[in-house]
């Protein structure tokens, strides 16, 4: 079966999750099965494989790691000078363009990062954000086993990342590679936050939680719509606000002192004596 087959029985499989119907959490229709895979995912390979896998790969020395970091980095600029244009995001997607230029020939493939000192900043845009910027909604909350958090546009946006240049010319034993040091990385990174987690009531709630407002704030470039919710409490805020403050005079403090002096306190009044 070719591409476009695989992509349009994905595409097709994941709108009908989409649309099943549930009682469960609303955009987690399968939060049983997620919550499974939540289990495995942290309770089971994290414990087992990659959390002593993380500790593993700290002890190699900081700048060996990031050199490996850079150069995988490297490999998804055309994937973001690709989906920044299809945002109209020109200048954005030029300089994608051009960091995959200088540091693949400065840089020694991607081993360091040149192009950053020289002022182009990494614009990272995925095909998963491309369709939320069009307007494609979430679907349903999906936890995949290994992979991790996803949503229905997201697993589909990944999907089509992987064929676009230099990282269409990877095997599928250098593509679990690219995924196992990155998730590495990310691993060690989320040491910090992972008190956080554990402290959770339910941190399969937390997890998804985070990641739908950080999808949410990805897409958006960091403009996230405010909630009903959000825009009534700061309606109800102003309109206290203007009936209890904004409306009262302030007071002058000479004034007040003035009014204080001039009032003749209730001792002072002579009392009368004639009956």
């Amino acid at each position: 079966m070719n591409i476009t087959g695989r992509l349009l029985i994905i595409v097709a499989t994941l709108l009908c999750f989409s649309g099943c119907a549930s009682t469960s959490t609303p955009g987690d229709p399968f939060e049983s099965a997620n919550r499974k895979s939540w289990d495995f995912n942290y309770k089971i390979m994290d414990k087992h494989v990659l959390k002593p896998a993380a500790k593993g790969y700290e002890k190699i020395p900081q700048p060996v790691r990031k050199g490996v970091s850079n150069l995988l980095s490297n490999l998804s600029e055309p994937l973001y000078a690709v989906n920044n244009l299809l945002q109209w995001k020109v200048t954005d997607s030029g300089s994608s363009i051009l960091r995959f230029v200088v540091n693949s020939t400065i840089g020694l493939v991607g081993i360091f990062d040149p192009a950053t000192d020289m002022g182009l900043l990494q614009k990272q845009e995925t095909f998963a954000q491309t369709f939320g910027a069009w307007g494609v909604g979430n679907g349903p909350f999906v936890m995949w086993p290994v992979y991790g958090a996803s949503t229905a546009r997201n697993t589909v946006g990944d999907f089509v990342d992987v064929f676009v240049y230099p990282l269409s010319l990877l095997t599928f034993e250098q593509r679990l590679g690219k995924f196992t040091l990155e998730g590495l990385d990310s691993r060690i990174e989320f040491q910090q936050y992972e008190p956080m987690l554990n402290g959770s009531l339910d941190p399969y709630g937390y997890v998804k939680d985070v990641y739908l407002q950080r999808d949410a704030y990805l897409v958006s470039d960091g403009k996230v719509k405010k909630t009903e919710a959000d825009t009534f409490d700061e309606e109800f805020d102003n309109e206290l606000l203007d009936d209890e403050l904004l409306d009262a005079e302030p007071l002058d403090d000479h004034t007040l002192d003035d009014q204080s002096l001039e009032a003749k306190p209730l001792s002072d009044k002579k009392s009368d004596t004639k009956k």
